[in-house]
């Protein structure tokens, strides 16, 4: 009796531990310690075990390891590392080497089967940009032979990333950022029918950061592993560093904002993206980014406020409590912060709970790999700054062993339709039409993606008759956004009048958006005009909803009616301006998951953002109006020009208050001429806000010293105890600091935002960036020259572009200071070599001064924040 005892005991302890590893029931550790400045779950353990930048080894970007024991790494600008853990008494070394090979650069590597993949991101003349294999060629154990599988047109910020291992260790997938150019020979998973799909223009960053890229933006591609057979699987991202799939085998990026559209009704904040095959992201340059809510995009399942996304890794592997197994770790370099997030699956999707696990100040973590120990090894550095590899382990009391995390069974029945639907995506079949078409309108917003993009990968001719039948409210929307996608103005028109005569009133607020997206669609990709009696049933349909509806419809219905030159909506728009003034609800995306404990580090942008909020929606109305010419009076177009100086009086991203400039200026050219003048007075006079930076500045005092990095640090650690804070702060704008970058919400934005510096750049590296500023150009801030036929060269950064001018701005101390190159006097443009901020700005500065500058700035303008 007691050995069948011992036995139940031991099935009930097997089938617990079983269920114990499919279970979503463990909590994250709330109660946190902090080593050597780094904030961490009470229990881990974090150690710093190399820096590189001490052993002039440049700054680690990307980490991998063999099978080995060995761990390789990528300068960002230089060479890639061999490195091994020994111990030397009781104490962990790090013994490192460099490859001899005629490679580098790489924000990407993966180890597989005794070759080294690097994915290079590259603007030397010596290498492109592109794939690269790493091989042993004489069999004794060290790499050194260098193959190039695929170049590519592409480098800097937003350039070639990270590449991964897929689940079945017999492709690898890599991510690449919105200035690398999809090869012509790639093709795969998504319809190549992408376009910029706004229906009014789109407004292009006044700062003219990506204002040349168009759709797709950002990518994902499958390649074997002699690089021959490339598979585009998704687009639409802005610029995603990094990637990673989840114990289920699905694929997720950690996707970048732009904080300089903050307070506008298209910003995106970081999210974590589920990427599935075809998808699109929706992101377009400028104003033009989709609506998450938009059916031909998919949205991301966690949004994560402000930052800059770096490495992406699943938890499989680490010893570590359970929880922390099971989820993705998010790193995000800007801010010094690694999160973990908890997948949950919902539907073919997952929901994600999103929470800090690291944070530390500076720590600019760039990415992390699963040691064989089942130790955490991550890196942090990038842009040149100091370096170091450091690792996390668990000594706490829970359980630690690594779980063997198989698929879950939660969302497999629908995670299996959607990969069916998926496997059409590579290999169409015609049989499958009513398959597809049934599954268009599944409760299940990524299977409906799945769907879709299965019919578009047919020829068309299989499925255009298709919307002629009964279908669905959802099977018709989607089978209009097909058909705007593919094909011609006979069909699009019969697609507009199957979903006019559908009772749209009655759909559900997500169906409803859908179907005016479906509507949108068809408009904006008619190649000929509208007829008339359909332009006036799309009216009829629209006019006696608008404003009495939900915010996020009355939005898209301003946009049609406003395409459609209705005149009805003029009144009825700018009274709801006028009178519907209330934010709440609009800062949710910015103070989303744990943002709202740690908005400090976001700097004064959003503070005071946050504290003087714009109106999204009204903007985002004033957009559309800023395009309707028809009935306009005088006393409407007076209401219209005042609200621009309401407007700007708020706060917002860098470039919130030449956003909306940029949108009067757009509603001007719609006003007769001679009126022009008077209403933007009528704007100015609204404003009547002009901040004076350098008022009351005093003037350094002197010596100037011919500043070198070493003297500044010296400088620094002799002065720094009796660094005053008010006289930093006046440093900084008598070096004419203020007048390209801001610090704590108040300053220029032809230059980064120094807010967070002290979060990520040490006393050398901020010294580093003002003696030698063009040591490293950020690709935003980067110039070109543009060499004009007679010889001559202008200077400067693309705003805008039409068919006969390129518009520059040529000054970094005055926004809106530009010219027009010709392009039929252009000769050719490279990019400078040369920052637009001059070198010598601090040579005015005694020890003392230059001494407050840099305490000043490493308190981010904060003087609770002066380090003593």
């Amino acid at each position: 009796m007691k050995r069948i005892t011992l036995l139940l005991l031991s099935i009930i302890s097997v089938l617990f531990y079983s269920c114990n590893q499919d279970s979503d029931n463990e909590t994250p550790i709330i109660e946190k310690v902090t080593i050597d400045d780094i904030t961490l779950p009470r229990g881990f353990v974090i150690s710093k075990l190399y820096e590189p930048t001490d052993n002039e080894q440049g700054s680690w970007v990307s980490i991998a390891k063999d099978d080995k024991g060995n761990f390789y790494a990528s300068d960002q600008y230089g060479s890639i590392y061999k490195s091994r853990l020994t111990k030397s008494g009781e104490k962990d070394v790090l013994e490192v080497q460099k490859l001899d090979v005629n490679v580098g650069l790489a924000q990407g590597l993966l180890y597989h089967n005794n070759e080294l993949f690097a994915l290079v991101n590259s603007n030397d003349d010596k290498i492109q940009s592109g794939l690269y294999k790493i091989i042993d060629s004489n069999g004794d154990g060290e790499l050194d032979s260098v193959k190039t599988l695929k170049t590519v047109n592409g480098n800097g910020e937003h350039g070639p990333h990270n590449i991964v291992l897929a689940p079945d260790g017999q492709s690898m997938f890599m991510v690449f950022g919105n200035h690398t150019d999809i090869p012509s020979d790639v093709h795969g998973r998504v319809p190549e029918v992408w376009d910029e799909d706004n229906l009014l223009p789109v407004i292009k960053d006044p700062s003219g950061h990506a204002n040349s890229r168009k759709a797709p933006g950002g990518w994902v591609a499958q390649t074997d592993f002699e690089g021959k057979n490339w598979t585009l699987v998704t687009v639409g991202t802005r610029n995603t560093f990094d990637i990673a799939f989840n114990r289920d085998n699905e694929l997720f990026g950690f996707d970048s904002d732009m904080e300089y559209d903050l307070g506008m009704p298209w910003y995106r904040p970081i999210r974590l993206n589920h990427m599935t095959s075809g998808a699109d992201f929706g992101w377009r340059t400028g104003t033009g980014k989709f609506k998450d809510f938009y059916p031909d995009n998919l949205s991301g399942i966690a949004n994560l406020g402000q930052g800059s996304p770096t490495g992406l890794l699943d938890g499989r592997g680490l010893k570590f409590p359970a929880y922390y197994q099971k989820g993705l770790y998010l790193s995000d370099w800007s801010y010094g912060t690694m999160y973990h997030a908890k997948l949950t699956p919902n539907g073919s999707s997952f929901d994600a709970e999103v929470t800090e696990f690291i944070s530390g100040v500076p720590l600019p973590i760039t990415n992390g790999v699963v040691g064989d120990d089942g130790a955490f090894y991550f890196l942090t550095g990038g842009r040149r700054l100091e370096s170091a590899l450091y690792r996390v382990t668990y000594e706490g009391d829970l359980p630690s062993e690594a779980l063997e995390l198989k698929e879950r069974s939660k969302g497999k029945k629908q995670r299996r339709l959607r990969q069916e639907l998926e496997a059409l995506h590579v290999a169409p079949s015609a049989d499958k039409v009513s398959f597809i078409v049934k599954n268009l309108d599944h409760d299940d917003r990524a299977i409906r993606f799945s769907a879709r993009v299965a019919l578009e990968h047919l020829d068309y001719k299989h499925w255009k008759d298709e919307i002629k039948n009964d279908n669905s409210a959802e099977a018709t929307v989607g089978l209009s956004l097909a058909i705007a996608r593919h094909g011609d103005d006979a069909t699009r028109i019969e697609a507009l009048n199957a979903l006019v005569e559908m009772d749209w009133q009655s759909l559900e607020e997500s169906k409803k958006l859908d179907f005016i997206r479906g509507i949108d669609l068809l408009l904006l990709r008619m190649e000929g005009s509208l007829p008339n009696d359909l332009q006036g049933k799309i009216k009829e349909i629209f006019l006696p909803a608008y404003l009495a509806s939900s915010e996020a419809v009355n939005m898209e219905l301003c946009k049609i009616l406003s395409f459609l030159q209705v005149e009805e909506i003029v009144e009825l728009t700018l009274h709801e301006m006028e009178t519907n003034t209330s934010t709440e609800g609009m800062k949710e995306i910015y103070l989303s998951g744990d943002i709202s404990n740690r908005s400090e580090q976001y700097g004064k942008d959003v503070e005071n953002m946050l504290a003087n909020m714009p109106n999204q929606r009204n903007i985002s109305y004033a957009m559309s109006l800023s395009y309707l010419q028809k009935g306009w009076s005088t006393s409407t177009r007076e209401r219209y020009f005042k609200w621009f100086g309401d407007a700007l009086q708020k706060a917002g991203g860098k470039q919130y208050l030449n956003f909306i400039r940029a949108i009067q200026k757009t509603a001007l050219e719609n006003v007769p001429e001679k009126e022009q003048d008077y209403l933007s007075e009528l704007t100015e006079i609204a404003a009547a806000r002009r901040p004076d930076y350098m008022k009351d500045v005093k003037q350094p005092q002197g010596p100037g010293i011919d500043w070198t990095v070493e003297l500044l640090m010296s400088a620094y650690e002799k002065n720094f105890e009796n660094a005053n804070f008010e006289n930093g702060k006046n440093m900084f704008k008598a070096s004419l600091c203020i007048s390209c970058h801001s610090m704590n919400g108040e300053g220029g934005s032809t230059g980064p935002e120094l807010t967070t510096i002290g979060s990520r750049f040490t006393v050398g590296a901020i010294g580093e960036a003002i003696i030698n500023p063009s040591g490293t150009i950020g690709d935003r801030y980067q110039y070109s020259n543009y060499h004009m036929k007679n010889g001559s060269v202008i200077t400067g950064i693309e705003v805008d572009e039409d068919d006969e001018n390129i518009e520059v701005s040529i000054s970094a101390f005055a926004a809106g200071v530009t010219t027009k190159v010709r392009k039929d006097r252009l000769e050719s443009v490279e990019l400078s070599k040369v920052s637009p901020m001059p070198a010598g700005l601090a040579n005015r500065l005694n020890e003392q001064e230059i001494t407050d500058l840099i305490a000043y700035m490493l308190s981010g303008g904060n003087k609770n924040k002066m380090k003593k």
